[in-house]
Formats: C-alpha cells, structure tokens, sequence
C-alpha cells in the first residue's frame, strides 16, 4: 500500500500523481493508472495490460513460475489537489480548545523520525501550546548499522532551529549487532527491528500513566490506515485514550506546505527518496535503492548479507541477490518476484521508466514553486469527501 504524491512540472502546476509501493510505482493523469514494475533499481517497465483483473501480475522464466502483487503493492487512497490546514495558528488553536481539559498540565510524547509527519506533528503540537500548557517529550530512537548516521545531524538542526530538547535514545549495540549476525537483516514479515524502534516509547508510557502518545498518522497515508482512523474521523475525534493524533487529517498538501514553510526538510527527499527510514528498510522499493545506502559500518552488513545469501537465497547470483536487494522478502517470496521480473525484463516494446525521473519528482515536491489551491472551511470535512470520490471508483488524479 502506498500514498500517492503529486507530480508538479518545473513550474509547480501539478500534472499527476505517483505512488511507490513494493517493487512497483503507478503514475496516474488525467487519462488514468500505469503500473510498473522495478526490473532493477534504476529502470521500470509499464506491466499495466499484463495485469489480471486484481492487478497481479503471473508470468514464468525458463520454466519457473513469477509473481509480482503489483496492485496490492501499490493500493492508495485517492489524490486530492486541496488543503485541510489554512492557517496553522488558527488549525492550533481550535485543537487547544477542543482539548483544552484532556491535555492540559499532562506530558505529550513524541515518537519523532525526522520525516515530514513527524516535522507537521512536532510544529503543529508547538502551536498548540502556545495556546494551552502541557509538557512536550520529544524521542528519537536510533537503530544503530541499519540507519544512516547523518539522521542525527538533522535530529540536532531540528532540536537547534525549534528550540525543542529532542532525546536520543540508541538502540544497544551488542545486541543489534547480534541480531543482525543471528536473524540477518530485517525482512518482510520478520522486521524485527520494531521492536527496538517502540521499546522505548512503550516504557515511557508503561512508566507514567498520564503520558499521552502523540503520533503522525494521516487517514490518507493508505486504505489500510483510512478504515482504521474512520471511526475517529466520524466522531471528530483528536484524541481517544492516551493516543492524540494531532495531523490525522492533514493532506500530503498540507504536509509539505507546513515542512516547507519551517525549512526543515529532511536530506533524504533531496536525494529523491518519498520517505525517511531506516537506510536498510525492507519496505523501501527497490528504486530507492539507487539513492545508495549509507550506514556506519558497510562491512558488517556485507557478512552479514552474505551469511543471509549462503542460508536462503543461494539459487541466485550473488550479487544479482545483492542488486535486486532479495533479502527484503522471504526466500519462496523473493524468489517468484525475481523470476517475474526476468520475465517482464525479456519482453521487448514495453515503456520504461527510470529511477532518475522519479527522483525528481521527489524532488520537486520539496523545491518547485507550490501551485495554489483550495482550502476546505471545516478539516472534518475532508473525511466525508475522501468517502464520497471512493464510492465513485475515483482512484487516481482528483484536481479542484
């Protein structure tokens, strides 16, 4: 599953959508979807009229059958081209009032990643006390040889330019480095890494009873996400029990106007990457792989990806395994989406894409100037509008 993001030209006119998901992307416009799958990290090839009716793909390679889940991996809630958020004081403070009582003198605890929600929620919670009092705990919990290092460089330029105390926890050492070397490295349903990134923040939790959780969750991030948070949205919640999700209804639009406006964009989508994660993610796409990887000690992570090759994907070449990052899937996974791949990769006619275009329309998200566009009066409304355009099959480009 997948957000779509808008595709603005140099110019900042907003000309389509795209959306990165698994080892595929769809780029919709006006005259509707194209799917494509990553046959290497630096070129795709438009699968569309392949596609079964679910949008999977089923094809075979010198007699070995290939699968590639391309529509599950790219499912999204539809793009709308407006704004929730007209002005972030006035957005703050009707959230002050609204919870005035529920949050007032109590600690709210921040999960903070770097990435553009975590920057919305972190502004957005600073706004919001300006206008009733309460503790704000800031945490970013580093996950040491899978993340890049200069993610604490902008963890300090944030603390610095919005003059927040942001609490660096790591992830012990001997322990990563031993899970690493004993499980290898975190894959698809076997993240075990997660743990490690939440540990922290569930025994602040488990310590104060008053804490509240805030968090980035946005109802348009994924299907899986909107049905989640529908009930919220249907009562105008904000916050229920100790879980405050304080930009659920922001849009991407929002998210980047409120990032940019604050200058505090995080490298990564400079080097053309739709999210922050950590440098070894096993739910990056295979394109976001030829940005590079950048972790501190590269020859641990070759042991170990080579140990992992040797145990469970030793039908491939190894640095085919290595090139196609197949350590991201479980072993009978990986392999059908390799061979499916092969496939597509022997079919000649097909339109290609590469990894150099999608960069920059990461890019241009963060640079180009931001084309004007409407504003709803009431934020609540946008839950109700998202739940008409998708009773009407509407799953791509929603211009306004």
């Amino acid at each position: 599953m997948t957000e779509l993001y808008p595709i603005f030209s140099p110019s900042g006119r907003v000309i389509g959508v795209f959306g990165c998901g698994g080892d595929a992307i769809k780029i919709c416009g006006g005259s509707g979807c194209k799917y494509y799958l990553w046959i290497s990290a630096t070129e795709a090839k438009d699968v569309t009229s392949l596609l079964d009716r679910r949008r999977v793909l089923y094809t075979s390679y010198n007699d070995e059958k290939g699968f590639a889940p391309v529509g599950p991996w790219t499912r999204s809630i539809p793009y709308v081209h407006l704004r929730v958020i007209q002005d972030l004081d006035e957005y703050a403070e009707m959230v002050a009032k609204l919870l005035k009582h529920e949050i007032k003198g109590r600690t709210i605890l921040v999960s903070f990643s770097g990435g553009k929600d975590s920057i919305a929620m972190l502004l957005t919670l600073l706004k919001i006390r300006d206008h009733v009092d309460f503790k704000l705990r800031t945490v970013y919990v580093y996950i040491p040889f899978l993340e890049n290092p200069r993610s604490l460089d902008f963890i300090d330029k944030v603390s610095n330019k919005l003059g927040v105390e942001i609490e660096v926890v790591e992830a012990k050492r001997r322990r990563i480095k031993t899970l690493l070397k004993w499980k290898g490295l975190p894959r698809r349903g076997l993240r075990w890494c997660t743990v490690y990134k939440a540990m922290p923040i569930r025994k602040i939790r488990k310590e104060d009873p008053n804490v509240i959780e805030a968090t980035g969750e946005r109802l348009m991030e994924s299907p899986k996400r909107f049905w989640r948070l529908k009930p919220m949205a249907q009562h105008r919640e904000l916050l229920v029990g100790r879980k405050f999700r304080p930009i659920y209804l922001f849009t991407i639009l929002d998210i980047i106007h409120v990032v940019r406006k604050s200058g505090l964009i995080h490298p990564d989508y400079m080097d053309g990457l739709p999210r922050v994660a950590c440098s070894l993610c096993p739910f990056k796409s295979l394109y976001e792989y030829s940005c590079g990887i950048n972790v501190e000690d590269p020859s641990l992570i070759d042991s170990v990806m080579e140990k992992v090759w040797r145990k469970k994907y030793s039908w491939i070449d190894y640095e085919e395994f290595r090139n196609q990052h197949l350590w991201r899937f479980d072993p009978k996974i990986a392999k059908a989406i390799y061979y499916a791949k092969k496939s597509i990769e022997a079919k000649e006619g097909l339109e290609m894409i590469n990894a150099d275009t999608i960069r920059e329309y990461v890019r241009r998200m963060w640079t180009v100037p931001l084309p004007r566009m409407k504003v709803i009066d009431d934020p609540w409304y946008i839950f109700e509008y998202i739940s008409k355009v998708m009773k009407k099959e509407k799953e791509f480009v929603i211009l306004r």
